[in-house]
């Protein structure tokens, strides 16, 4: 809905990959239209949207993090550059606390 907005074509790419014995590193990347600073300074915000009115709620990256850092114990990073695409890099254990 947003890294593809009014592009005809566009990349997504999920990769994976062991950093230690107890951690996964799991990045998705995309080529769209990247976010401006001052916008992704906000993602995590809960109720944060740039499409109000439009079928945006504002929850999905603030749901994504609350699951990434609460529930599985881990961490998520988000870059991102206008034009230039967007990388979500989450480093999350493989047992996640209880």
């Amino acid at each position: 809905m947003h890294a593809f907005d009014k592009i005809e074509h566009g990349h997504m790419l999920l990769s994976a990959k062991f950093v230690s014995q107890d951690k996964v590193e799991i990045i998705f990347s995309d080529d769209g239209n990247g976010i401006p600073a001052t916008i992704l300074r906000r993602v995590f915000e809960p109720f944060f949207t740039t499409k109000l009115g439009k079928g945006g709620s504002g929850l999905g990256m603030h749901l994504a993090h609350t699951v990434v850092t609460q529930l599985f114990g881990g961490k998520i990073e988000i870059e991102s550059l206008p034009s230039e695409g967007t990388s979500i890099r989450m480093l999350l254990p493989l047992i996640a606390p209880q």
